[in-house]
């Protein structure tokens, strides 16, 4: 038996209430995390295992923090991660239903227009799914409607959804639909028809910070602001209790915009909905552009985003402090999967579309609605867990591989390193998971003793 690669411990620190120094270990194979003392950790990293406890030992086999030790872990995880790709029995679609987006971000890389799918479009893409489903038993269909900004688009996810939702029961698969929106164009109305008609059971929205940081970025094409109305349109779909909708909150930063993220925390807290959304903050990326070259560091995001966790603690948001393992790291690998946008082309990726850097026909494009020969291979992308066990990049060592995939393959490919913060901060995570836990403890004890 061998202490796993995969793990992440943190420095020894002094319990004062058990007197007694601690690590934090993270076994990233199954995303758990142990409190071990010193001396049981000098065990660990000597391998002498038959010192430790039985019930310990059981243990730690069991989260995959020992392993056997003729095992190739990187084989391990990698046949795992694509044995789930290939096995995966939800056929997840994202559809592009316009090219065109009311902002104009400075950040973004792509090319809007006015094109929305054409009704012979719409039902090339209904027989292609059609095609799909029949191909394998798959359980459930997943649409997500992507931009530009798909609510633009709202005639055609009216008209493709009841034929999707048909299609999917015909096949005996459950039906699911997530969108992501500028959230400009989501009113009370149309929140209620994309959520109980339209079968959308997630929405993600943009703010980047408040109305001051946001409308200088996020701005209407004619330079006008916006922040105000998505703002009142996000409140007041977190307070209704006639929807039963996730809502997720993204905020995109770099240097110009990253001090707005605690004054946007505060505005969310004052508005009543913390608990109401998942909120999380994300570093601007290339589009096919340099927008990235403007973005923090990444050791800069990564103590910024441990501040961030700490004033969402406060605040009482949801916090996820500890990733989770993905051995799916994005459509590309699944093999079924794809993206079409508003012009039919067919992709493997949700960021090349409508982006002009890539050229036309667009390189990432792997084939067209109508048929029509295009440059990009499915397997330029879908061949990242290949890629990764021949040690192309340096996931194939880092021992955060199995909770973040591997990341971007497309960033990869492209040269820019997509590590995850919590590549960065994983160590402040778990002390400060280990912090709230102590916390939530003394809380316990006392109403225990309050009504003891």
């Amino acid at each position: 038996m061998k202490l796993s690669h995969y793990h992440v411990v943190t420095q020894p620190f002094f319990d004062e209430i058990e007197e007694r120094t601690k690590r934090v270990v993270f076994s990233s194979r199954t995303s758990n995390v142990r409190i071990i003392d010193e001396h049981s950790w000098h065990i660990l990293a000597s391998g002498d295992f038959a010192q430790l406890p039985q019930d310990i030992l059981f243990d730690l086999v069991d989260i995959e923090l020992i392993v056997p030790d003729d095992e190739n872990e990187l084989q391990t995880i990698l046949d795992y991660n694509n044995a789930l790709a290939i096995d995966n029995d939800d056929l997840y679609l994202v559809v592009q239903p316009t090219a065109f987006c009311q902002l104009g971000c400075h950040y973004c890389g792509q090319e809007h227009t006015s094109k929305m799918m054409t009704e012979d479009e719409q039902q090339k893409f209904i027989e292609r799914t059609a095609k799909k489903l029949a191909s394998k038993n798959f359980r459930s269909l997943s649409i997500g409607w992507f931009g530009a900004e798909p609510l633009v688009g709202l005639p055609v996810m009216r008209t493709l959804t009841p034929k999707l939702q048909a299609l999917a029961a015909s096949f005996g698969c459950s039906y699911h639909a997530k969108i992501v929106t500028n959230g400009l164009a989501l009113t009370h109305q149309v929140a209620t028809e994309i959520v109980q008609e339209l079968g959308v059971n997630s929405i993600e929205i943009t703010l980047d910070g408040t109305g001051e940081y946001h409308d200088v970025r996020r701005m209407q094409k004619n330079g006008l602001p916006t922040f105000d109305k998505i703002f009142t349109n996000t409140v007041a779909l977190a307070h209704r209790q006639d929807l039963d909708v996730q809502i997720n909150i993204r905020c995109n930063v770099d240097y110009q915009n990253y001090e707005s993220v605690s004054l946007l925390l505060q505005k969310l807290a004052e508005a009543e909905i913390q608990d109401k959304i998942n909120f999380y903050v994300a570093p601007i990326h290339s589009w096919g552009n340099d927008a990235h070259t403007r973005s923090l560091s990444k050791e800069e995001f990564a103590d910024w985003e441990i501040t961030w966790f700490g004033e969402m603690v406060e605040l009482g948001f949801k916090v996820g402090l500890l990733p989770e393992r993905r051995p799916l790291v994005c459509m590309a690998v699944m093999p079924h999967s794809e993206l079409v946008d508003a012009y039919g082309n067919i992709f493997n990726c949700t960021e090349v579309s409508y982006v002009p850097t890539y050229s036309t026909p667009n390189e990432y494009a792997i084939d067209h609605l109508s048929g029509k020969q295009m440059p990009g291979k499915r397997e330029r992308l879908a061949s990242f867990n290949d890629k990764v066990r021949q040690g192309a990049y340096p996931c194939s060592t880092c021992p955060m591989l199995p909770v973040c995939g591997g990341s971007c393959p497309k960033s990869w490919l492209e040269g820019i390193e997509p590590c995850p913060s919590a590549k960065h901060n994983i160590e402040q995570r778990l002390l400060l998971t280990y912090a709230l836990s102590r916390i939530e403890e003394a809380e316990a004890n006392k109403e225990a003793l309050v009504y003891a």
